[in-house]
């Protein structure tokens, strides 16, 4: 079994509990970690067997800017649910990082991952 890890992918979404914090985008860092299995070692090499990661990136940026989501609860949660679905992904992981939010409030991060 093979693990990915796609690390601080920067996006942006309207994002938050307050309809004031959904007026205008928000920087967000994506760190995406997920595993997947090639029955076959002699197909180790075939790219139809290998998983897109530039399709997964591409997905994950345009769902994650155009989501309508209040929290980075939900979003993390449906970020996971969708890849796990759409790319036959097993043990997805996503962590979502508020680095402006952080900044606000003098740490280095506010995330929330599953």
């Amino acid at each position: 079994m093979f693990e990915v890890e796609i690390k601080n992918l920067k996006t942006k979404a309207k994002i938050g509990i307050s309809s004031k914090e959904r007026t205008k985008f928000q920087t967000l860092l994506i760190t995406c970690r997920f595993k997947y299995s090639i029955i076959k070692k002699e197909k180790i090499d075939d790219i139809k067997y290998l998983k897109d990661y530039s399709s997964i990136v591409k997905f994950l940026k345009e769902f994650v800017q155009k989501s309508k989501y209040k929290s980075i609860e939900r979003l993390t949660f449906e970020c996971a649910n969708i890849l796990e679905k759409k790319y036959k992904l097993k043990k997805v992981f996503i962590k979502v990082n508020k680095v402006e939010v952080a900044k606000r409030y003098g740490c280095e991060s506010i995330s929330v991952s599953k």
